[in-house]
């Protein structure tokens, strides 16, 4: 009686099988397969195997691998605080000046800048910009360096020995200080939140908002000098002498940068990080410039690679030799991890430093985790007396709540370094998000999809391959 009752018991497990589950079984495989030529499609090093002609980007989307500054090297740029008034700095404008710096750099698309104040020997205070792999050191050098105070001109009919009005690019400090050129307000009166890019035609700027007592005075100013310039500055420099085509009012204001081109959109940029992320409050002088090279560097990086590798084909060894069948599966699916968490960091421009590549081969041990997990338990469905399917899938369900709870411990924790962390633990955590993300799908659908196929085979419903003790 028990032994059927105990074969009744097995019943609604047997035969347990959802519509909206067949769906998706029937759908798995090519889900993942598809992915999985993605993946491949991503990480192809086109110019090694001479492959230059495939796209390197898709609908936007450039696949590149951005190394880090240990790895890669950059530029490095030591910039001396001196305060705007009489007042001495305080730590706090320290910190403020080096936050805003740092997401200036980060706004144009430079990952993980290294932004960091120290004390010079002369007691002077310093912040150090170290930026790894960019292109345009110049553009790096004059964002952080501006101090971001901008300031709309009345220029009170002002005209030069060349009977000039003012100019683009003209230093204006002087004409500001004797009082021949008049500041109307100043960034302050911005609403930073209200800042973005704008396009007018072939005219590229940037629009916001400004605040109510601003908006009365432009709106005034424009009404009383339609046809006339109304120059803006940044930095004591002229930026933009646009001619007033009619009253501004209501407080929403474009400064234009010029037509289309690359080098309006690099300036475009940095008008818009500029005025985006605030004024710093102290001046910042250039004390030094140079190029930083790797601290750890390709030779690292090989190392890197062959360390990662050989931990990898370790661990598949010892997956295959204990769980057999099993095992060749979860190896399989741990190949499919790899391509595909590295396809993610070439599309989203993940930043790989030590502490990246670090987190990659720490996300690839928690993948196997859960392989073993599952395993596991599937094993001791079989002991139980289940037969090969219903125990699989038993397995499977019985551990995904131990990995859906150690998964999401681990994202909570990752979560709180991104948030509060500083730009390299930000892309440790980052590595390791994606990495529990992706490890999830691959345990237990990537698995799961593969385990479900060969087992309609004959030879894969033999016990002897799954290492089952009974």
């Amino acid at each position: 009686m028990s032994e059927a009752l105990s074969r009744l018991h097995d019943i609604p497990e047997q035969i347990e099988d959802p519509r909206p589950s067949m769906t998706w079984r029937r759908v798995a495989p090519w889900v993942i397969a598809v992915v999985a030529l993605v993946a491949i499609f991503i990480d192809l090093p086109r110019t090694t195997l001479g492959l230059d002609w495939l796209p390197s980007q898709v609908a936007g989307a450039e696949f590149r691998t951005v190394l880090g500054l240990d790895l890669k090297g950059g530029v490095q740029v030591t910039l001396e605080a001196e305060p705007q008034s009489d007042e001495a700095i305080t730590p706090t404008d320290l910190e403020t000046a080096r936050a805003i710096i740092e997401r200036r750099v980060a706004g144009i698309g430079v990952s993980e800048p290294q932004v960091r104040t120290e004390t010079a020997g002369d007691g002077s205070q310093r912040i150090v910009v170290e930026v790894p792999g960019v292109d345009n050191p110049d553009q790096v050098r004059r964002l952080v360096g501006s101090t971001g105070k901008l300031e709309f001109i009345d220029p009170k009919g002002y005209v030069d020995d060349q009977g000039q009005g003012l100019q683009k690019g003209q230093d204006i400090s002087g004409l500001i200080e004797d009082g021949t050129v008049d500041v109307l307000f100043d960034g302050g009166e911005i609403d930073v939140s209200s800042v973005a890019p704008a396009v007018d035609g072939n005219i590229i700027g940037v629009q916001f908002t400004l605040s109510d007592e601003a908006s009365d005075t432009w709106c005034n100013f424009t009404s009383a000098n339609v046809g006339r310039p109304g120059p803006i500055a940044l930095d004591g420099k002229v930026i933009t002498v646009p001619n007033i085509q009619g009253a501004i009012c209501g407080g929403q204001t474009i400064i234009t940068v010029g037509p289309q081109t690359p080098e309006n959109e690099a300036e475009r940029t940095e008008l818009y990080n500029t005025l985006r992320f605030g004024a710093l409050p102290i001046s910042l002088t250039e004390q030094g410039y140079n190029t930083v090279l790797p601290t750890l560097g390709a030779d690292f990086l090989a190392q890197a690679l062959v360390a990662g590798g050989v931990g990898l084909l370790l661990v598949l060894i010892f997956m295959i030799a204990y769980y057999r069948l099993p095992g060749v599966l979860a190896a399989i699916a741990l190949i499919f991890y790899t391509l595909v968490v590295y396809a993610v960091f070439r599309v989203i421009h993940v930043t790989l430093t030590l502490a990246g590549v670090a987190a990659f081969i720490l996300s690839i041990g928690m993948a196997v985790d859960a392989n073993i997990l599952i395993f596991e338990r599937m094993k001791e469905e079989i002991r139980a007396g289940k037969t090969l399917g219903p125990a699989i899938e038993a397995g499977f369900n019985r551990a995904w709540s131990s990995i859906l709870d150690s998964n999401v411990a681990s994202l909570l924790v990752a979560g709180w370094l991104y948030w509060q962390g500083t730009t390299v633990v930000k892309g440790f955590a980052l590595v390791l998000i994606v990495g529990v993300l992706v490890s999830m799908f691959s345990a237990v659908t990537v698995t799961r999809t593969m385990l479900r196929r060969v087992t309609r085979t004959s030879w894969g419903r033999n016990i002897e391959l799954y290492h089952v003790e009974r």
